[in-house]
C-alpha cells in the first residue's frame, strides 16, 4: 500500500459566495506550489474562522472557543487536522488530537470545524498531495476584482471607532470585515 504524501495548506482568503447566498468561500493553498482550492463554508463558521485568523477575543465565548476550553482541560491539543476526502462535492476531515504521552485519538469532522480548531491551536492543515491536485482550480474563475464597500467611504479613525462598537454588540462578522478594511488602508499609507 502506497503512503499518502501530505502537504500543508493555509487560508489565503475567505469571501461571501456570490453563487450561494449566505455561503463563503474558504481559499486554502499550498506554500509548495501554490495550488489553490475552494471550500464553501456556512456562515457560523465563517465567522468563527474569522475570529480566529485575526485572533479577536470575543466576550463569551463561541462554540470553536469553548471546545477549545475542554480540549485543553484534558490536557490534549490538536496536532493537525486532515483533510481526507472529496464525496458528492463534500470535503471530509479529521482532526487528530494528542494527549501529552498518549496516542493520537481521530475524530471525523466536518472540514469547517476541524480548521476553526486548527487555527485556534496553531496547527497545521494537511492534505494528500494527489487530493490537492484533483481540487485545485484556476483562481480567476473564483477571485474578480475587489469590489469596494461602503466602508471607503469612512476615516481610519472612523472605522476604528466603529470596530469597537461592533465589537461591543458582539457582532464579529462586521467586525472582521471592519479590520479587513483598517488593514488594508494602513498597508497603504505606509
Amino acid at each position: 500500500m502506497e503512503t499518502l504524501q501530505l502537504v500543508e495548506v493555509f487560508i489565503v482568503a475567505m469571501s461571501p459566495s456570490d453563487n450561494s447566498p449566505g455561503k463563503f468561500a474558504l481559499i486554502l493553498e499550498d506554500m509548495e506550489k501554490k495550488n489553490r482550492f475552494p471550500l464553501l463554508i456556512g456562515e457560523a463558521e465563517a465567522l468563527s474562522i474569522g475570529v480566529a485568523l485575526e485572533k479577536i477575543k470575543t466576550q463569551r465565548p463561541l462554540t470553536h472557543d469553548l471546545f477549545f476550553d475542554v480540549i485543553q482541560l484534558f490536557d490534549a491539543k490538536v496536532d493537525h487536522v486532515w483533510i481526507k476526502e472529496v464525496k458528492d462535492k463534500i470535503f471530509k476531515s479529521e482532526i487528530i488530537f494528542r494527549q501529552q504521552g498518549q496516542k493520537e485519538i481521530r475524530v471525523d469532522s466536518r472540514t469547517s470545524d476541524a480548521i476553526a480548531l486548527a487555527l485556534r491551536f496553531d496547527s497545521p492543515i494537511m492534505i494528500s498531495k494527489q487530493l490537492l491536485e484533483e481540487q485545485r482550480i484556476d483562481m480567476d474563475i473564483y477571485v474578480g476584482e475587489s469590489k469596494r464597500t461602503a466602508y471607503s467611504a469612512y476615516t481610519l479613525e472612523e472605522l476604528e471607532r466603529l470596530l469597537q462598537k461592533v465589537l461591543e454588540k458582539e457582532d464579529y462578522q462586521s467586525a472582521v470585515r471592519i479590520r479587513e478594511v483598517i488593514t488594508k488602508r494602513k498597508n497603504i499609507e505606509k
